[in-house]
């Protein structure tokens, strides 16, 4: 065995016995044998940032602040280490903030706002740090859209995420399920969960829509003991996300887009179609009903329950008219004409 293995093998012991006498509240004794571990090996981040954690322990905050920069140096390049590199950067920045180092603190901040946008504790400190740098730099975090009051809310489960060059890292938290009992299913701009618990309960999560394309066939996922780990392979590598989801602003403008579009196609407009049935006054008593029902379906509707309507009207060639855009996005809506009736192309 060489030299160098050698010393990486003694330091990986060292390490292991800091981390049980860490465990047991034994702090002095283990900033000791992590010192011993970084002069065998000074080439691992943990070494560092396990002994930043024991020295804020103690009280020595700035010992802790520079051990959780060299950590985050070290780790820089490895993605495998993401999760580590973005909790030495967030240390850092908590720690450089507490000794006044405004500029140092908001730099790691930064960082790891950009790898895990969502983290509420980060974005919190870079909001406090922010104004006490020179110069001031333009802010990271982009304040979250405002839930309408009858927006569907999504089960209350925590979760968080985070990025690299190809994957967002989705991790949803949830104890004691069997890998079994959780189901995954991938979209182009969505993933879903359902998770059967242990008493029987159902818990349904959907993530629609993302805010940009993954490629489901090379996605993937993981049930671990505390939680489901959810791997979105991006279709763009190296596009960065700001978001896990689209914000209500980006659905909104993209809904109008759409509903703009669809009316201009082939010349069929809702608008037109229902002021039309206002202006019929043949109609049976029977037909009036059934228009008016119409009309109060169309005028009241959501934007996807008129896409809905749109597009089952215009595909079905005015055979079908279906509210629910969930089932209507998946494909082609089917002709379907009266009984002893055949449906004939106009495209000859």
């Amino acid at each position: 065995m060489s030299q160098k293995a050698a010393n990486k093998k003694a330091a990986n012991t060292l390490f292991q016995q800091a981390n049980e006498t860490y465990f047991d509240d034994e702090f002095e004794q283990a900033e000791s044998l992590y010192t011993q571990a970084i002069a065998s090996d000074s080439t691992v981040g943990d070494y560092y940032l396990r002994r930043a954690q024991v020295r804020s322990k103690l009280g020595n905050t700035t010992n802790a602040a520079k051990d959780a920069l060299q950590a985050a140096n070290l780790m820089a390049d490895k993605t495998e280490h993401l999760r580590q590199y973005f909790k030495a950067l967030y240390l850092h920045g908590k720690w450089a903030f507490e000794l006044k180092q405004y500029d140092d603190a908001a730099e790691s901040l930064r960082k790891a706002a950009t790898i895990n946008p969502s983290h509420q504790e980060v974005k919190e400190l870079l909001e406090k740090t922010e104004p006490l740098t020179t110069p001031k730099p333009e802010p990271v975090a982009e304040p979250e859209a405002e839930v309408q009051e009858d927006a569907p809310q999504r089960p209350k489960v925590r979760h968080e995420w985070y990025q690299n060059d190809n994957f967002v890292i989705l991790e949803v938290f949830i104890k004691r399920v069997q890998k079994e009992a959780a189901i995954i299913e991938f979209e182009d701009k969505s993933v879903s969960l359902s998770v059967k618990m242990p008493t029987g309960a159902e818990n349904n999560f959907e993530f629609d829509p993302l805010l940009h394309k993954i490629v489901p066939s090379e996605s993937s996922y993981d049930v671990l003991s505390t939680k489901i780990e959810i791997r979105l392979k991006k279709a763009v590598s190296g596009q960065k996300w700001d978001h896990l989801e689209e914000t209500e602003a980006q659905q909104l403008a993209k809904s109008s887009k759409m509903h703009s579009l669809g009316s201009s196609r082939k010349g069929v407009s809702w608008d037109t179609i229902a002021a039309e049935a206002e202006k019929e006054t043949k109609l049976k008593p029977s037909e009036q009903g059934v228009n008016e029902l119409f009309q109060t379906i169309y005028k009241d509707a959501d934007e996807d329950t008129r896409r809905a309507m749109m597009k089952s009207y215009i595909e079905s060639n005015g055979t079908a008219l279906s509210t629910d855009w969930k089932s209507v996005s998946k494909g082609p809506v089917e002709t379907l004409p009266p009984a002893d009736t055949e449906a004939k192309s106009f495209n000859r």
